[in-house]
């Protein structure tokens, strides 16, 4: 028969210590690489998000400049500058893009509805169009005082010049 040596089959205190240890270690991985997954997949929504705002405002931007006739310096007592473009259409009306502490407005008529921009650090201004050309461009001002800028320009009239 078989002599007992006075140990039992089975794992010592240290052995689970280290295989314990060695799970808290993979846990702390795999939940760093879900919160890394996590953010990612955030930063990726929001720049699909502000791609989509800056493409339907381009879109809408171009569209009123393109059935514009002028863009004068003043409209109803008001200066156009950096912060406020106007539109003339054919028949008298004026489009009006304005850029305040709210954010960004268009106004034509008794209508005034706001614009998205899709990043909460863009501001807007509008160059004085030159030879013919309405322009909008985006300044952002990232972490570390980098400035972004992005332009849409539209010609006045469209095809019709």
């Amino acid at each position: 028969m078989g002599r007992r040596t006075g140990r039992r089959a089975g794992f010592t205190l240290l052995e689970m210590v280290v295989v314990m240890w060695g799970m808290g270690v993979a846990m702390a991985v795999g939940g760093f690489v879900l919160v890394t997954a996590f953010r990612a997949t955030k930063l990726g929504e929001a720049a699909d998000t502000r791609t989509a705002y800056r493409a339907e405002l381009g879109r809408v931007f171009r569209a009123d400049v393109a059935r514009a006739e002028a863009a004068p310096e003043m409209h109803n007592d008001l200066s156009a500058g950096a912060d406020r473009l106007f539109l003339r259409l054919p028949g008298g009306a004026v489009v009006t893009y304005e850029w305040t502490d709210e954010g960004l407005f268009r106004a034509e008529g008794q209508s005034r509805m706001p614009l998205p921009l899709g990043s909460a650090q863009e501001r807007v201004e509008f160059p004085r169009p030159a030879n013919g050309v309405a322009t909008l461009r985006l300044v952002q001002t990232i972490p570390g005082g980098v400035v972004r800028t992005a332009e849409v320009s539209a010609a006045l009239g469209g095809d019709a010049r």
